[in-house]
Order: structure tokens, then C-alpha cells, then sequence
């Protein structure tokens, strides 16, 4: 696996992909950057008119609900149709759906639309998208949806029917981080608590497997991983003696941009299930 992820950290700064974002703005900043921190190129237009053609000229596509508009709403089920028609793979982040009804219905309508290939949100968005209890408070994931040594068999297999009946790889963002595919699952350990304390960083995530998601739909999984290890070995990285979260932000970006294949493969933490 790890050298499987090493190279495709190396395609895509070798490539320089055409990311599409639509994506709300309390983060697009920050998504933007962190995709060009990756080796990404971004470009993040929503309006109804050009998303078509925009679209088109891209390797992936980030779809992501927060601070949804009837704008935004438009433009991505345009983006949505136009991936379907280019063969480009899709990340759709369901911020939001687990605590607002308008968020969940449309959500469903895009995976409706047209196929998915990673399916990303907290642990509360994954189980109420497929159609799960789940306790989210506002955009964040309920603690009693968390990750435990008493849940995590029973959540690996709600996410993987889910991901049969969808096509999509399930990325399950929170203390723990959890992949799974149709085959295999797998649990990320590396983070850290001030990831928590600014604002994005989930969205950031979305961004950042997006980008590693340009190397194509069968890479889906590795995608997924690669960016959900860089984020949190990064957190790491950032936090060590940090006295602030404005300080923590710089030093996020800064330490994505210079993650390098040894220290991706001597602090990643995952486990297979």
C-alpha cells in the first residue's frame, strides 16, 4: 500500500491535473491551496453558464454541500452530468446532510444523477446518508457516532453496503479516519486535535483527495488514503510546539507542501480491518 500511495503522490506532482471545485467560501481559499500543495492546479467556478465547459477541462471534480445556494445547487448537478459524459471521477463531500433535510435530499438526487467516486463526510453524514441513526450536532459528527473497539464492525459493514449500492469508495472523517471499498477497509490513526480548531479542514480534506483523485476512478481507494494520511500527518507535524491556530494554519499548508515520501511512509498509521 505504501508504495502504491508514494507514486501516485509522485504522478500527481509530476502531472499538474486541472482540479474543478465547487465548494462553499469559508474554505475555497484553503481548498485551492492545498491542492496546489499536492502538485494540483485549481480552479473553482460555480456559475451555471460556464460550469459546463469548465468542467470538461478537468481531471476530477470536488462537489462539496456546505453553505449550499440555489447557485451552487444548479451548477452541480451541471458538473455532475458533464463527468458522466468525460468519464471524470467525482468527490462528493455531504457536509451538512446529517442535519439538514434540503442537504440530504440533494445529495441523494446527485448520487442519482450520476456515479461517485468517493463519498466523503464525518461520521454522522456517512450514517445518515445511508440511512443510519446518527447524532450530528450542526456540521459535526455526534460523539456517540464515533469510532470504538464496540461499533467498528458493524459500521465497516453499513459502510460497505453502502459502498455496493453506490459504486463509490466511503471516506469517513473524524478521530479515527475509515475507508472502505467494495473489497477491503482500512483505519487512519495519524491526526491531531487542532485540526479540529480551525475552520475547513475538513473541506480542505475533500480538496486534497481530489486532487490525488485525478489519476483516475480505479484509484479511488488510494486516493482516499493519500490524502486522508497527508492531512493528518501534516496536523502532526504543524501542531508539535505550536502556540496558536493562526500559527497552526500556515504551518498546515506548509507542511503538506513539504510532505515527502520518507516521512509519508515512516509516520503513516493505518490498519486494514
Amino acid at each position: 500500500m505504501i508504495e502504491n500511495i508514494q507514486q501516485l503522490q509522485r504522478q500527481i506532482k509530476e502531472r499538474k491535473p486541472l482540479i474543478h471545485c465547487i465548494t462553499n467560501p469559508i474554505s475555497i481559499h484553503d481548498c485551492a491551496n492545498v491542492i496546489l500543495a499536492a502538485g494540483g492546479r485549481p480552479i473553482m467556478a460555480e456559475h451555471p453558464v460556464e460550469v459546463e465547459e469548465i468542467t470538461s477541462m478537468a481531471e476530477s471534480l470536488m462537489l462539496n454541500l456546505g453553505n449550499i445556494t440555489d447557485v451552487r445547487m444548479e451548477s452541480m448537478k451541471i458538473a455532475l452530468k458533464t463527468t458522466q459524459k468525460k468519464g471524470i471521477p467525482v468527490l462528493l463531500d455531504l457536509v451538512g446532510v446529517a442535519c439538514s433535510k434540503l442537504r440530504m435530499e440533494y445529495a441523494k438526487e446527485l448520487m442519482k444523477e450520476g456515479a461517485v467516486s468517493i463519498l466523503k463526510g464525518n461520521m454522522s453524514e456517512i450514517l445518515a446518508i445511508a440511512g443510519e441513526p446518527s447524532h450530528s450536532i450542526g456540521i459535526d459528527a455526534g460523539r456517540e457516532d464515533a469510532i470504538d473497539s464496540g461499533n467498528l464492525n458493524r459500521i465497516v459493514k453499513i459502510f460497505r453496503r453502502l459502498s455496493d449500492e453506490t459504486g463509490a469508495v466511503i471516506l469517513a472523517s473524524g478521530k479515527e479516519d475509515l475507508i472502505v471499498d467494495g473489497e477491503k477497509a482500512y483505519l487512519i490513526s495519524n491526526g491531531d486535535p487542532m485540526l479540529s480548531d480551525i475552520t475547513g479542514t475538513g473541506c480542505m480534506l475533500g480538496a486534497l483527495c481530489s486532487a490525488y483523485l485525478a489519476a483516475g476512478r480505479d484509484r479511488s481507494t488510494a486516493a482516499a488514503i493519500l490524502g486522508t494520511v497527508s492531512m493528518g500527518i501534516a496536523g502532526e507535524l504543524a501542531a508539535k510546539d505550536c502556540p496558536g491556530t493562526g500559527t497552526f494554519q500556515v504551518r498546515l499548508l506548509d507542511c503538506l507542501y513539504g510532505l515527502d515520501e520518507a516521512v509519508l511512509e515512516g509516520k503513516i498509521r493505518i490498519r486494514e480491518l
